[in-house]
């Protein structure tokens, strides 16, 4: 029985070397691989892989927006008429006068602990 499967499977097994040999024997392909390649530009990932946004832990906000570590930033966020002036802070962050906030704003935040 064994002998009879080996038989058979013979003849596949030969076509598929002698296949390979004939691609083998390819002369564009030998010379592309003698020609010295130049190295292919780098391309984007096919997934984007997540970038942690910059925060302040101690505010609860975005680094880059936080008011309270950076008082620079006041002035632009006063002159987009984004200022809560009872809470010398953004409205966008004023969780004080927008308590729906709270929520949005720890959504942003790094997830901690794997």
């Amino acid at each position: 029985m064994r002998i009879e499967l080996l038989r058979s499977l013979v003849p596949a097994l030969l076509l598929s070397a002698a296949t390979l040999f004939a691609a083998c024997g390819d002369s564009s392909t030998t010379a592309k691989s003698t020609a010295v390649s130049k190295p292919e530009p780098a391309k984007a990932p096919l997934i984007q892989k997540a970038q942690v946004a910059d925060w302040c832990p101690e505010h609860g906000v975005p680094e880059s927006a936080c008011t309270r570590c950076n008082a620079k930033l006041i002035a632009q966020f006063q002159a987009k008429g984004d200022w809560c002036k009872e809470h010398s802070l953004p409205e966008s962050q004023c969780i004080a006068c927008h308590p729906e906030l709270e929520a949005k704003l720890k959504a942003m935040a790094p997830k901690t602990g794997g």
